[in-house]
């Protein structure tokens, strides 16, 4: 073996095991110190990405588990105040049966609605001051809100509160329960057949079966629908007042009077009363004679009203001296939804919307929104309308836009904005080119008639935008909706108040007929809600409007701050209404109850998850001590032989001095 000085192999050797064995050393040490195997990306470079993201996943379910206790949190504390509002609509409730029973008195019946005036006051404070975190939540502002109780984007529960006051509650629900306006029940010649009218898509008639107003039983037609129409259950509703206050005295010895109920299926029954000394009195004994067929009532302005289900027509006779001369009976159809889910009345195939027209419908029934019928002459007076318990202003004018801004008016108040709304229908039959003119304007807007009518209809779509007018082809129909004020091809042109009438030609080579021209006023709910109103009969000739969700009894259509029970009827109208508002209460009770059980089982679930992907990551980057001291005595056992060695190593090459002496 040779002996060399310049290259002392051993102590490289000995260097190198040295820094390996301090470079474990120092290792062991770190992660014996920190705790983690992975320090740094050079422990463990895919361990470290998989441990960040496990780190982002545990550190968002530790969130979206805070979240869902805030989510709880917020739905308690609305359940706590809606708690309360139910304990005031019961007490609402047990006042108005007490005030309905006929041993009080006027002044007891006073004092009584007193206090229920100031639960009202009540009810109205807890939904306007309720709030969590500095947002309310029972005034309808809140509406839909997401928790996150996730760790991922929108991995949200959602809920949503309604508005909760006295001007919504008790109103029911637009969508599951339809009624067309009060009408004379096509007592005309209204004729239908197959797909005249649809509901939910579905023809009220099967194929061969007809219907003609005022020769057929209107009771054939409502089990027709019952029979063709699935989901959807229809019922009548009539209704007739006096044309004048009258006292309920009836003279003594043979004067009765006589309510006549005419039944659907074409058969009558009749509820006679005598012996009557008020109309307190008459109220009274008309309804408990009539076992439960009819309900009467005195309205504000002292007139008898008798209402009845299921019957097609009432009519009264021998009032003498008691409610003067009676006004012509009224009816509407009631469409009511199975399954709570909305009933939409359409015009089929072969129907118009005057046959709508007939049975008090038109083709808009949407939550929150009620369309009027067609709008006659006339200047709203004030009271005329009531909207969500507050009565609308007089109007400044006989236009329907005058009507429109009085409505708009009190808009702050009843949380419903008014439009003009028009409907027009053109028969486009006899036109199958190219219009002679090529342009029109609608609305302002220059619209090209195009090649042919489907052309038309998509030009006239196409700026719906800034006319606000959208169009449909039905048939040989050209259908114009939205506020149609003004139309104009070539040389004729047709100027209405908001749409409410049309008339135009085309060119001189084909003229066009309007098939239907209507256009009223137009309600929709700030908040989506249903709307209720109340119309006289000025009322609806000005406006248009269908009291298309409303009721005498107060089934569905008014509002906890109409109650009055200052009258016995005005008391027994005020159950019903509370009725409504406690399922209202009671339903959104149920869904917050619901959600709030959901959000713990949420919580149980993020925990349980972040405590195994909490456990999985430990796996990956967690120190093991017993490994990690094993490996430090190891390194330092090896820094002492590696320094020993290293001496031994560097002392060799003095050996070569022996062989010079």
């Amino acid at each position: 073996m040779s002996m060399v000085i310049n290259s002392n192999i051993m102590s490289l050797n000995a260097q190198n095991q040295l820094s390996k064995s301090q470079s474990a050393q120092q290792s062991a040490m770190e992660r014996l110190t920190s705790g983690k195997r992975i320090n740094g990306a050079k422990d463990d470079a895919a361990g470290l990405a998989i441990s960040n993201r496990m780190s982002s996943q545990i550190r968002g379910l530790d969130q979206a588990v805070r979240n869902a206790n805030d989510g709880i949190s917020m739905i308690q504390t609305a359940e706590g105040a809606l708690e309360e509002s139910t304990n005031i609509l019961q007490r609402m409730r047990e006042l108005s049966i007490q005030s309905a029973n006929g041993t009080y008195s006027e002044g007891n019946r006073s004092t009584l609605n007193a206090e229920v005036k100031q639960l009202v006051s009540e009810l109205d404070r807890i939904a306007e001051t309720t709030s969590f975190n500095g947002q309310n939540i029972l005034d309808g502002s809140l509406g839909k809100t997401a928790l996150q109780v996730g760790s991922e984007a929108n991995q949200t529960i959602e809920f949503s509160i309604g508005k909760m006051d006295a001007k919504t509650l008790g109103m029911g629900s637009t969508s599951a329960d339809v009624m067309g306006a009060a009408t004379t029940l096509v007592a005309d010649t209204t004729a239908l057949t197959k797909d005249s009218i649809n509901i939910n898509g579905q023809s009220i008639l099967a194929t061969g079966e007809t219907w003609t107003g005022g020769t057929d039983e209107f009771g054939d037609l409502i089990e027709k629908i019952n029979t063709n129409v699935r989901g959807v259950t229809a019922s009548t509703y009539a209704e007739t007042t006096a044309t004048s206050a009258g006292t309920g005295v009836l003279v003594e010895g043979t004067d009765t009077l006589t309510i006549t109920l005419n039944k659907l299926d074409g058969t009558t029954a009749a509820v006679s009363v005598t012996g009557t000394e008020d109309m307190e009195g008459l109220v009274a004994k008309i309804n408990e004679e009539g076992g439960g067929l009819l309900a009467a009532s005195v309205g504000d302005d002292g007139k008898l009203t008798i209402s009845a289900e299921n019957v097609a027509g009432i009519t009264m006779t021998d009032v003498v001296g008691a409610t003067g001369t009676l006004a012509d009976a009224t009816a509407s159809i009631t469409l009511t939804s199975d399954d709570g889910e909305a009933v939409i009345v359409e015009r089929g195939s072969v129907g118009d919307t005057a046959t709508l027209a007939a049975f008090g419908y038109r083709e808009n029934n949407d939550p929150g929104v009620i369309e009027g019928a067609a709008a006659g002459a006339g200047t709203l007076a004030s009271g005329d309308v009531t909207i969500n318990g507050v009565k609308v202003g007089a109007g400044d004018g006989a236009t329907l836009q005058d009507t429109v801004n009085a409505i708009n008016a009190v808009s702050s108040e009843t949380a419903v904005k008014a439009t003009a709304f028009s409907s027009v229908e053109i028969d486009v039959s006899a036109k199958t080119g190219a219009h002679a003119a090529a342009d029109f304007h609608l609305n302002g807007e220059i619209i090209n008639s195009g090649a042919d009518i489907d052309a038309l209809v998509t030009n006239i779509n196409a700026v719906s935008s800034d006319t606000g007018v959208t169009a449909t082809l039905e048939g040989n129909y050209l259908r114009l909706e939205g506020d149609v004020s003004q139309i104009k091809f070539g040389d004729a042109t047709g100027v209405s108040d908001s749409g409410a009438a049309l008339a135009a030609a085309i060119d001189a080579g084909g003229s066009v007929t309007v098939a239907d021209a209507a256009g009223g006023v137009k309600l929709t709910s700030d908040s989506g809600s249903p709307i209720s109103v109340d119309v006289n009969a000025n009322g609806a000739t000005v406006t248009g409007l269908l009291d298309a969700n409303t009721t005498a009894n107060g089934k569905f259509g008014a509002a906890v701050n109409s109650i009055d029970i200052s009258t016995a009827a005005g008391a027994q109208k005020a159950i019903g209404i509370i009725d409504n508002a406690l399922d209202t209460v009671n339903n959104l009770r149920g869904d917050l109850g619901a959600v709030n059980n959901r959000l713990e089982f949420t919580m149980n679930n993020l925990s349980s998850i972040s405590q195994n992907v909490s456990a999985a990551r430990s796996r990956i980057e967690d120190a093991d001590f017993a490994v990690e001291s094993a490996n430090l005595s190891r390194s330092q056992v090896l820094q002492q032989a590696g320094t020993a060695m290293l001496a031994q190593a560097n002392a060799q090459p003095q050996q070569v001095l022996s062989l010079l002496q």
